[in-house]
């Protein structure tokens, strides 16, 4: 059992680093081809979804074992809860106070941030958090998860201090949390995540990389090669439960 847990560990570990690589990667250069193959292709697609599948292909696990499950009104509670307390404790000093809102910056930055999202919350939480759950327990998922989520932010030159850092670990550990109380429901935590990140973008713009018609397209073209991985994925799944059904009969 302790060596299960090492390994589980140092996959970890091998993941992170190679995220932040990428990503690193990806900020030497905003030129659109290097950017999709480094961001989207490498850090997205390869290592935030393709490994995550590979491991529930090799265990014959379903998607519902990283979260994709329905919503009830316990998860729809959690969910509005949570966005009302993050969204709105970020916005209303601002409309109080008489700030200014960048909302002419948003248009652009709507599909790499629904795309980026997804990332986040399927590998950090619907996968690594449900799996570290079930050999060290809900609260130390819960921070190893918020962790992650923080440590990777390395890979952006805008978000690489220590208040950042401190601050995304935050941040992890409540979307982490949301997850948890959720039931374990992707669609809650990605949703909770998802109007932060819009609403992070308008006020910290300057921290993130570029966004323009390229990344847009980018982003398009990778949400499409999402769809399609995930059909592929629920085709054979089921034709591989028929097939043992079958035998088993």
């Amino acid at each position: 059992m302790a060596v299960e847990k090492l390994k589980k560990i140092w996959f970890c570990v091998m993941v992170e680093t190679a995220l932040i690589a990428c990503v690193a990667l990806a900020n030497l250069s905003l030129e659109p081809l290097h950017y999709f193959f480094f961001y989207n292709l490498l850090y997205g697609v390869l290592f935030s979804f393709l490994v995550p599948l590979l491991v529930l292909r090799k265990k014959k696990e379903t998607l519902d074992l990283v979260g994709v499950k329905p919503l009830g009104k316990k998860q729809l509670l959690v969910l509005v809860l949570f966005v009302a307390f993050s969204v709105g404790g970020q916005l209303i000093p601002i409309v109080i106070s008489g700030g200014v809102i960048p909302w002419n910056l948003l248009p652009m930055g709507v599909i790499p941030l629904i795309m980026t999202t997804f990332f986040e919350e399927f590998l950090f939480r619907g996968f690594f958090q449900t799996r570290l759950e079930k050999d060290f327990g809900a609260l130390p998922a819960i921070l190893i998860s918020g962790l992650m989520f923080s440590l990777y932010h390395i890979g952006y030159p805008g978000f690489r201090t220590f208040q950042d850092l401190l601050l995304l670990f935050a941040v992890g550990i409540g979307f982490a949390a949301a997850y948890k109380l959720s039931g374990s429901n992707l669609i809650v935590s990605y949703f909770v995540n998802l109007p932060n990140a819009f609403v992070t973008y308008l006020l910290k713009f300057e921290q993130f990389p570029t966004m323009g018609l390229s990344s847009t397209i980018a982003g398009v073209i990778t949400l499409c090669l999402i769809a399609a991985v995930f059909i592929v994925f629920g085709v054979t799944a089921k034709k591989v439960e028929e097939g043992e059904r079958e035998g088993f009969e």
